[in-house]
């Protein structure tokens, strides 16, 4: 029971902070600057995106941003789809849009970014994946936001779009939880993670940096990486949440749980490369907490006293994650995911655990290529 307790009480601790950074983070304004003097350039990995790639680059060049101060770069992830001949499509139709396609020489989305990077000429880079979508003003707000903060890299906010299933919308629920909880990180001074589907950072800072470490080895991260080294180099202020409607970049949710748990795989796999504190200490407090739940659980069915107990916890661990979760939710205009957070609460203990365990073991596969560890 003191074990119990302990783990609650650490947890406790570390979502408080969390929700005290999210609260207090600033809501810019809506009102932009009318001409940010900042060039950037939007840098996109892409493979296979067939289905997705012409409505985020229709999206990316009708932004309410000058277009002479944009450029859009393409790197083909040895893509064995039309991927290529559909963004050409776009670069003849809009001739005054700086659009850039390179083919990739080396393997790998984080090769691939690198590799457009290089090329690109801008002040500013973002990125975004191929099969997102963007709103008009997103350009300009992270600029806007870049000019008034002086942040080095800039975390812009990401959720799922067009849950069709309950499934489907509790994967969404837990992605929510994920970027919320990087956001309020940030919010505290404590930069936690953040997703390529929408970082922003100065070029000059990322060539200066990108040599640091030694986390090439993992298949994922490379945003969340970049973050922890901005913040170990230049320290927590130059690294900011972007909490900004405009700014909000939607993707469509995992279509299975397979699809699920093989993303979440990937994504924890990284946790090995960390090499900063508080990443360290929230994914160790996190996993030990619903490690706890999972083993109370399953001794319940030998030791029946442990299911109220149980129970009684799992009450606290959603008030505890209520007031951070739901207001993102309200912040990203999904309130219809509020009702289902009490059953998630009995959902994420079995599944943390099994990703946190899998991911050092299995392998897995994206898009096309498997066998990534």
């Amino acid at each position: 029971m003191w074990v119990i307790f302990g783990v609650t009480i650490g947890y406790l601790i570390v979502i408080g902070i969390i929700s005290y950074g999210w609260f207090s983070l600033s809501t810019p304004v809506n009102k932009q600057e009318s001409n940010p003097v900042v060039n950037v350039s939007v840098v996109i990995a892409v493979r296979n995106e067939s289905r997705n790639i012409q409505n985020l680059l229709r999206q990316i060049v009708n932004q309410n941003y000058n277009s002479n101060s944009y450029e859009i770069i393409i790197v083909n992830d040895h893509s064995t789809d039309n991927t290529i001949q559909l963004v050409n499509q776009v670069l003849n139709k809009h001739p005054d849009i700086k659009i850039k396609v390179i083919e990739a020489r080396g393997e790998g989305k984080k090769s691939a970014l690198k590799e457009g990077i290089e090329i690109s000429s801008a002040q500013l880079i973002v990125t975004t994946d191929g099969d997102c979508h963007v709103k008009q003003g997103w350009l300009l707000s992270i600029v806007n936001y870049y000019n008034l903060s002086g942040c080095k890299l800039i975390i812009g906010p990401v959720i799922y779009e067009h849950e069709k299933t309950i499934l489907q919308k509790m994967f969404s629920l837990d992605f929510v939880s994920l970027v919320a909880s990087g956001a309020g990180s940030a919010g505290v001074g404590l930069p936690l993670m953040g997703n390529g589907a929408n970082l922003a950072f100065e070029r000059n800072t990322y060539n200066e940096i990108s040599s640091r470490g030694n986390q090439a080895k993992y298949a994922s991260g490379d945003d969340v990486f970049l973050i922890h080294k901005v913040t170990s180099r230049y320290g927590a202020k130059a690294v900011g949440f972007l909490r900004n409607n405009d700014a909000i970049v939607s993707t469509l949710p995992p279509l299975s749980l397979y699809d699920f748990f093989d993303q979440r795989k990937r994504w924890a796999s990284k946790a090995m490369g960390y090499r900063t504190a508080w990443p360290v200490i929230v994914s160790l407090t996190v996993f030990f907490f619903n490690a706890i739940l999972f083993i109370m659980l399953a001794s319940s069915l030998y030791f029946t006293w442990l299911l109220p107990v149980y129970i009684m916890v799992i009450i606290t661990k959603f008030l505890i994650d209520m007031p951070l979760v739901f207001n993102f939710l309200s912040f990203a205009q999904k309130p219809n995911l509020k009702p289902i957070l009490f059953l998630m609460e009995f959902v994420y203990p079995l599944y943390i655990v099994m990703v946190a365990i899998t991911s050092f073991i299995f392998r897995f596969d994206w898009k096309g290529r498997s066998q990534l560890k």
